[in-house]
């Protein structure tokens, strides 16, 4: 019965993209506005306008994922909004880290933007969305999966290690990020937002790694200490590091000068060395 309320279910599309809710999210907003109506009808209408406005928030930031993914030439599956945010399935990012950044900034980008022109609009409802933008917008930039700042910390040390290595180092800060929102949570009297948070970031933290190990084929084979060595290698100097399979870069071939200042066949090259 309780998969029931998680199974998403159709609600047309969108620039030729499905769009999936989760009924789940549904009940959550029955419950929100019977709850806010027992106070008074005003408030249950501010509820819903807030709820509408978090909705468009929500779908404005994953058709960002969805639209760049698309320009770049990855098949966009649907977008399928669940309790906790939402979600732009695709196909073919895996492996290109280059791609993922961009796939992943287009999110909060298109929240700040909108946060940014909301400033300028006098109006209650401008307020509320510039302070949901903001706030997904900013948030989503944390360093933890599987938030964009997430994606985007792995793209970044992706560059010069593995992915199977630079998803494990990320996973890790993912879960001192989520051992610090526990922390705040006790300490702002909300321990049971920021233990919904900590399970949520620990356990799809480690829900990506698992996943990028099985579809790679390979464990981790570098220490999280080294994979941030080599992606702070430009900003710190050092040594250079080794190539993201940790090998050192083959030498390259010595050149024969006289064979590149010899002006012939290669019959002719031998021939007149013999000669000599």
């Amino acid at each position: 019965m309780l998969r029931l309320f998680f199974r998403p279910v159709s609600c047309g599309q969108l620039f030729g993209i499905p769009i999936q809710v989760a009924p789940a999210v549904f009940v959550l907003v029955l419950v929100a506005i019977i709850t806010a109506s027992g106070e008074s009808n005003t408030h249950a209408l501010s509820v819903l306008l807030a709820l509408v406005i978090l909705a468009v928030t929500l779908l404005v930031h994953e058709f960002a994922h969805a639209l760049v993914a698309k320009r770049l030439g990855l098949k966009v599956i649907d977008i399928t909004i669940w309790p906790l945010g939402g979600m732009a399935r695709m196909e073919g990012l895996s492996g290109h880290s280059s791609r993922e950044a961009m796939v992943a900034a287009a999110g909060p980008l298109a929240n700040l933007v909108l946060a940014a022109i909301c400033a300028f609009i006098p109006g209650n409802i401008a307020k509320a969305a510039f302070f949901m933008n903001l706030v997904l917008g900013l948030g989503n930039l944390v360093p933890a999966f599987p938030l964009d700042g997430g994606r985007l910390l792995r793209a970044w040390l992706a560059r010069r290690a593995p992915l199977v290595d630079a998803t494990l180092a990320s996973v890790r800060l993912a879960k001192v990020i989520a051992l610090l929102a526990l922390l705040f949570g006790f300490w702002g009297s909300s321990l049971w937002i920021g233990v919904i948070l900590a399970i949520y970031l620990w356990w799809s933290g480690q829900v990506e790694f698992v996943q990028v190990m099985l579809r790679e084929g390979q464990r981790p084979t570098l220490t999280s200490s080294e994979v941030w060595r080599r992606a702070c290698y430009p900003l710190f100097g050092g040594s250079k590091p080794q190539n993201v399979y940790g090998a050192a870069q083959p030498p390259s071939p010595p050149v024969d000068e006289e064979l590149e200042e010899f002006h012939g066949s290669l019959d002719e090259f031998f021939q007149d060395r013999d000669s000599q």
